[in-house]
């Protein structure tokens, strides 16, 4: 078997083979130059996730039949020091890369579809735009004068900015037609609208594919245990994609209370046993993904599913 590792950065690749590093320009010219005379047959890589950088290579070698591994940094990073290698350099991150395929239970990863990438983009493109929109805001009460005006135009541009991106997420998913039919599934769960749907299809491009544990795992909504011994520590969620869980707090809040009468029964009966809210609100997010995630996987409507006719978001008008 040979374990290939690639270190990626916007400029260069690094490739660890055979115990010899190879650099080579980010370029799908010269990728594919270089891997043409490989065999693709007992061959692993693996790469990291490293925002676009990647997706050259890891489109490329793909297309040419090579199974590719994409791991997250925080993983290459504790194997590395598990194996006592503190220091870090490309040389070096491309060796552990290569060594982690050679010792790991190693899993395929499928690349995006083009559609795909342009959605999660644009979904954070989306997400950066509100999070300038709020710090203006906080700051307008406190300006005056050529401030004020000039915070108001830039509120004002914002917000122009904000709808074309949410036109152009609507009209990207509208075009594809397996982004738009799972769009049209999650919108029948009650708490879930358009904008949450299409957040979801953006960030979690698993939801539907996996197990139930395996997705609220991934969105980093799954209770860890804290036990040594006799003693027990409290479960608590961590790791996973924080955007996924930060972007699902407020929808589920008006799931859990108001849209969706399954998760509001849930929600009351944590509250009554006595756990905090916002215990008793994380585990309705894992439900609600939950919700979300089987409702793909079965492929039907979520009133077909819960046998229940409550109003959809689309109806009620919640994002």
């Amino acid at each position: 078997m040979l374990a290939i590792g690639i270190d990626i950065s916007k400029k260069k690749i690094d490739i660890w083979m055979n115990n010899k590093l190879t650099t080579l320009s980010n370029n799908e010219a010269l990728i594919k130059k270089f891997f043409l005379p490989i065999k693709s047959g007992d061959v692993r890589i693996v790469m990291e996730a490293t925002g676009r950088y990647h997706r050259i290579s890891h489109q490329v070698l793909t297309s040419m039949g090579f199974p590719v591994m994409v791991i997250n940094p925080f993983q290459s990073r504790h194997f590395a020091k598990s194996m006592n290698v503190l220091c870090k350099t490309d040389r070096v991150d491309a060796k552990v890369l290569s060594q982690f395929a050679e010792r790991m239970d190693f899993k395929q990863t499928i690349p995006l579809r083009a559609s795909e990438a342009e959605l999660r983009d644009l979904i954070r493109h989306l997400d950066d735009l509100k999070d300038v929109l709020k710090q203006y805001k906080q700051r307008v009460d406190d300006s005056e004068g050529f401030s004020r005006k000039s915070l108001d135009r830039l509120i004002k541009s914002i917000k122009e900015e904000i709808a074309t991106a949410e036109k152009e997420i609507d009209r990207l998913i509208g075009a594809d037609k397996k982004l738009s039919h799972n769009r049209g599934l999650l919108i029948t769960i009650p708490g879930i609208g358009k904008n949450t749907a299409a957040m979801l299809l953006g960030l979690l491009r698993e939801l539907g594919t996996v197990s139930n544990k395996a997705i609220a795992a991934l969105a980093g909504l799954a209770p860890m245990n804290f036990d040594s011994g006799r003693f027990q520590g409290k479960r608590r969620v961590q790791k996973g994609r924080h955007d996924v869980r930060r972007l699902l707090y407020m929808p589920t809040m008006g799931a859990a209370t108001q849209h969706n009468k399954t998760l509001n029964t849930f929600y009351k009966g944590l509250i009554k046993e006595g756990k905090p809210a916002k215990v008793a609100l994380t585990a309705c997010m894992r439900k609600l993904l939950i919700f979300a995630n089987s409702t793909l996987k079965q492929g039907t409507p979520w009133e077909m599913r819960s046998g229940t006719k409550e109003k959809t978001q689309e109806s009620i008008g919640v994002a």
